[in-house]
């Protein structure tokens, strides 16, 4: 088993600053979630895969640790029980019993084994075009303005808007010495409003979200719930605009 290093930490850091914003100008070809824990001895390749994954401009990689790991005095700090609780509304929305990590999740659509980049490669295949609907999300003055666009023939209208802040390198230090590398790791799920198939714009306060990398947005079917397919989606890097505002204008992380 292969455990990633600080130096890699530091260079998918680099790399993630720079696809991130040619990331941001274009529409991304696929959303790809990873269910992981630093409890499952079977997640360390998927998070390593993921790392990878995140350099690719065509995806968005979101990395969501789930709490069902944990046990009495052995908790993720960086775990989120809403993560767990998407994880079972997708395999409720597929009438599927069994949950597992590394899963992962393409375009809210199909399960792959998050460790295994054909069967990804394969999903992505699967649902190319599915995302459909133009998301964008840029800063303006103190705000996000996120702007989603009208339904495209045979979209069915009726999807939730979320927002999803991300930090885009997070190195885990484990016992022994080993470590564990996260990329593009969601920090909270923020569902922020519906969309019913008319072209519609939205602002966020900036400063809400500041303390981290950056923000995902997802236009998708279904409910928090029981989310469905994705049909839209964006990225918007934060962290390079807010690092040059004076001091103060921002909440410190």
């Amino acid at each position: 088993m292969r455990w990633n290093t600080f130096a890699l930490a530091l260079a998918a850091l680099g790399a993630l600053a720079g696809s991130a914003h040619a990331a941001s100008q274009a529409a991304p070809r696929a959303v790809v979630e990873l269910f992981t824990s630093p409890f499952c001895s079977s997640c360390p390749p998927a998070d390593e895969l993921f790392v990878k994954l995140a350099r690719n401009p065509d995806l968005i990689t979101l990395v969501m640790p789930v709490d069902s790991w944990d046990r009495p005095g052995r908790k993720d700090a960086l775990a989120n029980p809403a993560f767990t609780e998407r994880q079972a509304g997708y395999a409720d929305a597929r009438n599927e019993d069994t949950l597992y990590t590394p899963q992962a999740m393409i375009n809210g659509r199909v399960e792959a084994d998050g460790s295994d980049r054909a069967q990804i490669d394969d999903g992505i295949a699967a649902t190319d075009g599915i995302l459909s609907v133009p998301v964008k999300a840029v800063a303006v003055g103190k705000n996000i303005v996120v702007s989603i666009g009208a339904a495209k023939p045979g979209v069915p209208p009726g999807a939730v808007v979320t927002v999803l802040p991300f930090v885009a390198s997070r190195e885990i230090p484990m016992r022994g010495g080993e470590s564990i590398v996260y990329a593009n790791l969601v920090r909270d799920i923020v569902p922020i409003g519906r969309w019913e198939g008319r072209a519609t714009k939205q602002s966020l306060p900036l400063k809400d979200y500041a303390q981290y990398d950056g923000v995902v947005v997802l236009l998708q079917a279904g409910t928090p719930e029981r989310p469905g397919a994705i049909i839209g989606a964006t990225r918007m890097p934060i962290r390079a605009r807010t690092a040059t505002l004076p001091t103060g204008q921002f909440a410190n992380e």
